[in-house]
């Protein structure tokens, strides 16, 4: 039992939601849930990005009366990652027989990982294996690395490696009565022959969100160049491609995406920023590298030991963990304070509370 590792074993639909909220990765800047990252919004997944302090308000008419809200808005996912044997559907882990499954939270270094083996309707079984990371010191920068293993088969992939900006918020069913459609898209392109392109606005606060996403394909350890054909609709970008694969050859795919806002210092516009930042990024293994470098810095620092309790100490490393990950170095000089459930998800609509213990703190500052 390994004190800096969060593990889960086997696929349950209805404890997603709460693994995906542990399984977030985040800098104190922006954080994503743990989501699979070829699933959308539905009764058992949900993809979401929370910028630290990233709040829009609305207006919706119930029962005859208007009621404004402000949220934590969800920002465009840059998960988006599918794949499925040409002419075959999108992989669904509801709809094949799932022989395997592993997700792993790495405490130590922050990155998530998730291991998978399938066999399809046609018998035929792949192996799926995903790490990802949001930068901790290279703050505007996420990583995802997928690597396919097809075990029994030969033929080709198709993959589709995007940036989601239809998204909304409806990630709390209380609130799901109310107004949640919080972004307005403004542009989408690509970038280079491997970089696409997105920005999109709040449609109340005016906050401008830039992604951009570098997507590059291997064959064992070797790049190579792949035809990409370009999928778009307002606000969605993506790239399509193929890959020819063999039996039991690793084929990976890597996908490095830059994350700006208009709220952003010494900055000149965010996707401008958002395109410069991406296409110099090292490889998914060096910003793991310095990722663990950073996070080894990090526990120096924050670590609490406890003795004779493995699972004791994985509690209390997995509380500062994801507490650092809401207030980092990376948060210094930002507007934003410390929200009841973090930039992890929706509840509370990310609200930051002036509660009992607050209260009483501050009657005794102020009595000297």
């Amino acid at each position: 039992m390994n004190p800096w590792t969060l593990v889960y074993e086997g696929y349950d639909p209805k404890k997603e939601s709460l693994r995906e909220a542990l399984f977030t990765l985040g800098n104190g800047y922006f954080a994503t849930r743990g989501a699979a990252p070829e699933s959308e919004a539905d009764e058992v997944h949900y993809p979401g990005t929370y910028l630290a302090g990233g709040y829009n308000r609305l207006e919706t008419e119930i029962a005859g009366r208007v009621i404004e809200n402000e949220d934590l808005v969800n920002m465009p996912n840059w998960l988006v990652t599918k794949f499925r044997p040409e002419g075959g559907a999108w992989l669904d882990l509801r709809s094949v027989a799932i022989l395997f499954y592993r997700q792993e939270l790495n405490l130590k270094k922050g990155f998530l990982s998730r291991t998978v083996r399938f066999r399809d309707p046609q018998n035929r079984e792949t192996t799926v294996v995903q790490r990802r990371l949001v930068h901790m010191s290279q703050m505007h920068l996420a990583a995802l690395e997928t690597t396919i293993v097809p075990e029994n088969w030969n033929g080709r992939i198709q993959f589709l490696s995007g940036l989601d900006g239809g998204v909304m918020n409806a990630g709390v069913e209380r609130y799901k009565r109310l107004n949640s459609r919080h972004l307005e898209p403004i542009w989408s392109g690509v970038l280079d022959d491997r970089t696409i392109g997105l920005l999109v606005e709040t449609n109340q606060s005016c906050l401008r969100v830039a992604e951009a996403a570098r997507t590059r394909v291997y064959s064992g350890d070797q790049l190579i160049e792949v035809e990409r054909k370009l999928v778009e609709q307002p606000g969605v970008i993506g790239q399509e491609f193929l890959v020819e694969v063999e039996e039991k050859k690793p084929v990976r795919v890597e996908k490095v995406v830059s994350f700006f806002t208009s709220r952003d210092f010494t900055i000149s516009e965010p996707a401008l920023n958002a395109a410069e930042a991406v296409g110099p990024a090292g490889s998914f293994d060096d910003l793991l590298q310095s990722q663990a470098l950073e996070w080894d810095h990090i526990w120096e620092r924050c670590d609490i030991s406890l003795e004779n309790s493995d699972q004791a100490q994985r509690v209390l490393r997995l509380h500062i963990f994801h507490l650092l990950q809401t207030v980092s170095r990376n948060s210094i000089d930002l507007d934003i304070g410390v929200p009841a459930r973090g930039w992890h998800g929706e509840a509370y609509r990310g609200h930051i509370f002036w509660d009992e213990l607050f209260t009483q703190d501050a009657n005794r500052i102020s009595r000297g």
